[in-house]
């Protein structure tokens, strides 16, 4: 049986994120949050990517640390970190381009007279 990945619940503010496979892993965010579009980026990435993505930026080890710490030749680790660079930025890029215009405030206040 194949495991599926960890999907989010339906949340009609999340509507928008169906029409982009790459944006269905992970939990509901709101798109026009910096940190939490980040944080989504960096928690799609996958296994060793990630880590060496989050040893690098959070723990600021330099390579050679993190080639020891995770057992990998510092040549593996810059391609981790220049993968990891890539798809948090297209990450972002998708979700920037894709996210919904917010409502006006007088149209929100209209609704709700």
């Amino acid at each position: 049986m194949r495991r599926h990945g960890r999907l989010w619940l339906l949340d009609p503010s999340q509507w928008w994120r169906c029409q982009y496979r790459r944006l269905w892993r992970g939990q509901g965010f709101d798109p026009h949050n910096s940190q939490q579009v980040t944080s989504y980026a960096v928690m799609a990435l996958r296994g060793d990517t990630r880590d060496v993505f989050l040893l690098s930026c959070v723990q600021a080890l330099d390579y050679a640390l993190i080639s020891r710490h995770l057992g990998l030749t510092v040549e593996v680790v810059q391609a981790h970190m220049a993968s990891a660079l890539c798809q948090v930025t297209s990450t972002i890029d998708l979700i920037e381009r894709a996210r919904p215009r917010r409502a006006a405030a007088s149209s929100l206040e209209d609704r709700h007279v």
